[in-house]
């Protein structure tokens, strides 16, 4: 009976209902079950047993893989393209130089401005052969049977490779789940719920590099009906309502008279100003700016560290004295809640409160507290989220020494270095407006007022001299 099946409830039916209704003789020798002899009441008995033994044996396992995952050992049997077990120790993981690079080519097409589905046809036009094919081909183990078409490339398939921390030399453990013994069906964790152990392995990607690819990933970028895809199509949103700006153009435009509108003011008008902004005044003003960041950080590298550092570390201690009193707030009102809703209920039970009154009130309450709980539990992320974080100021000044010699303003460049532009409506009296360029690794940064600082500070020294 054990080896028929651990489910009670499934066992019960088959030998109680299918098999009967079906004319199917039923015979466990070990358990003396047959079922000619009519019903046996101890079988029902034995089944609940049964799946009792199967439910502590999935306890055991279960507690034997947190173990592991928590000791930092990789859960996954197979490591992830790219990497394979190293034949001396079977629990690290090596770098494989052959798919290692083609890993590399997938980060470097996608910050060129290539999504998912593009990588994949440019990886099929170059004959490159899948994960599960290349595996095969190397005698490696494979999760999957070896494809039709060797050389086909899912946009999901890259999409993973593009997403997986692993490829910075990190174990990621606990990133998947399961309901329960029952089910074969995987459910994927918080990525808050992860445990990180960083540099186990040597790394593939650099971590300049994948956080700029997972910034292009947030704002991912989709051609027009005309078949082209502005530089700026992604990063840049309104500074008002926060909303994404979207490339306005026909077929009887010229490049001087494309532009970018709100996606809010699209909506409905009374939502949100225009915040229009033509494509060449932004291009000149964001190459500007940039050829202003690659001038200083260069010659005032030292200078920059520092300052990007007490910006970054005076910006964080502001936000988190803003959550953390925004937390505060919410967990007192949150137990305040609970004292009203005891009381309500007492003053229900005493006669004071009259049923249909205290249903309202009650739920009014619960629904409060209910999305006051929600609203701490995002900020309590939030907050463990930025504890985490650092200003990469040396990421900064390493993608600044690989485009000294910038000329022009492309995709990739942009998105090495930008994470998001804001663009606010034109005041009316000055005609003017405000760009606000929010760079990876350092955040906002005014290296305009930087330069001139440095200038005044050169001029000053020069004359004490």
């Amino acid at each position: 009976m054990s080896r028929f099946g651990r489910d009670y409830l499934q066992v019960g039916m088959y030998t109680d209902v299918l098999f009967p209704e079906f004319g199917v003789h039923f015979i466990a020798v070990n358990d003396g079950v047959d079922s000619t002899r009519g019903e046996n009441e101890v079988t029902a008995i034995r089944n609940v047993f049964n799946e009792m033994y199967a439910r502590d044996t999935s306890k055991k396992i279960r507690a034997t893989w947190q173990s592991k995952g928590k000791s930092g050992e990789h859960l996954t049997t197979i490591p992830p393209y790219g990497y394979i077990k190293d034949p001396e120790d079977k629990k690290k993981w090596i770098v494989d130089e052959e798919a290692a690079a083609v890993v590399q080519k997938i980060f470097s097409l996608c910050v060129d401005g290539l999504g998912p589905t593009q990588i994949a046809k440019w990886l099929k036009q170059h004959q490159i052969l899948n994960p599960t094919a290349y595996a095969h081909s190397k005698g490696l183990p494979a999760s999957n049977k070896p494809t039709a078409d060797p050389y086909k490339w899912t946009n999901e398939t890259v999409s993973r490779i593009l997403e997986r921390v692993d490829y910075l030399g990190h174990t990621v453990n606990f990133k998947t789940t399961k309901q329960s013994y029952k089910s074969k069906k995987k459910l994927w964790n918080d990525p808050a719920d992860w445990v990180i152990f960083e540099n186990t392995q040597l790394a593939i990607i650099e971590e300049s590099v994948f956080i700029i690819v997972q910034n292009i990933r947030k704002s991912r970028r989709r051609p027009t009906k005309m078949g082209d895809m502005g530089i700026f199509s992604g990063p840049l949103y309104c500074a008002e309502c926060g909303g994404k700006m979207y490339q306005c153009r026909a077929t009887n435009f010229t490049e001087e008279q494309k532009y970018f509108i709100c996606s809010t003011y699209r909506k409905g008008k009374d939502l949100c100003t225009t915040h229009s902004i033509k494509n060449v005044v932004l291009h000149e003003i964001v190459l500007k700016n940039l050829r202003e960041a690659i001038h200083y950080v260069s010659q005032h590298e030292a200078e920059f560290m520092q300052e990007a550092a007490d910006i970054s570390m005076r910006d964080r201690d502001a936000e988190f004295a803003r959550k953390r009193d925004t937390l505060a707030k919410a967990d007192k009102r949150i137990a305040e809640l609970d004292r009203i809703i005891s009381r309500l209920y007492e003053d229900n039970v005493m006669g004071k409160l009259s049923d249909d009154r205290f249903i309202k009130m009650s739920h009014d309450y619960e629904l409060e507290q209910s999305n006051l709980k929600s609203m701490a539990e995002v900020l309590r992320k939030e907050l463990k989220q930025q504890e985490q974080q650092k200003t990469n100021s040396k990421a900064f000044v390493s993608a600044v020494k690989k485009c000294t010699g910038m000329q022009e303003l492309d995709a990739a460049v942009l998105r090495e270095f930008i994470d998001r532009i804001e663009v606010s409506h034109a005041d009316k009296k000055s005609k003017t407006r405000e760009i606000t360029i929010v760079y990876n690794f350092i955040g906002a940064f005014d290296f305009t007022r930087a330069i001139e600082e440095a200038h005044n500070t050169t001029q000053k020294q020069q004359k004490t001299a």
